[in-house]
């Protein structure tokens, strides 16, 4: 059972690590829209949300070797890394928050219409199985959705994101007194 200063500890640890990984997932969602009219941007994004888990397990790691001398179980290291989700999903959320309501006026979903009625895409649609026409009525209803509502939706995706990679990462980051004794002697 973890102790209230050690539940407060984790929170606090989480905290500044949630803020960090808010500010990655932000540039990255920052590099997505902007990929809209530069291309070369799409990598920015595709690094940022890949090098997720990674940050992740590197901020645990930090965490359990720093803070906790070595040791963490595997509730501990789940509720760490769910919580720093959980700070950065904050983060990302009101950074699309403002986003859709202060500056997209309409354009993000604009371009994204436009870009489906480019003949080549929408044959790629075709192929795929997809019919382009239903796929552009879809983002016409997506259009419509208020931006506290396209907030709620990332702030709760990246919330359950962080869950499920703190199944892993907790699983992977754990590490016993006894596990830590027997490296130290090799």
């Amino acid at each position: 059972m973890i102790s209230q200063s050690d539940y407060i500890q984790l929170k606090a640890f989480a905290r500044v690590d949630g803020l960090i990984l808010g500010c990655i997932w932000t540039i990255a969602f920052a590099c997505f829209i902007g990929s809209m009219s530069d291309a070369s941007l799409q990598l920015g994004f595709m690094v940022g949300v890949l090098c997720t888990p990674f940050v992740l397990y590197y901020m645990l790691r930090n965490f359990r070797d720093k803070v906790l001398d070595g040791s963490i179980s595997f509730r501990r290291g789940f509720a760490f890394t769910a919580f720093t989700g959980f700070y950065a999903s904050i983060i990302i959320g009101a950074a699309t928050f403002v986003y859709f309501q202060f500056m997209d006026n309409g354009k993000f979903f604009g371009r994204l219409l436009e870009n489906i009625k480019v003949p080549e895409i929408a044959q790629a649609f075709r192929d795929a199985g997809m019919n382009p026409d239903e796929i552009a009525s879809q983002m016409t209803l997506l259009a419509q959705m208020r931006p506290v509502d396209v907030a709620f939706s990332v702030f709760f995706d990246g919330t359950l994101t962080a869950v499920v990679l703190g199944l892993l990462i907790g699983l992977l980051g754990r590490r016993k007194r006894n596990d830590l004794q027997s490296v130290q002697k090799t």
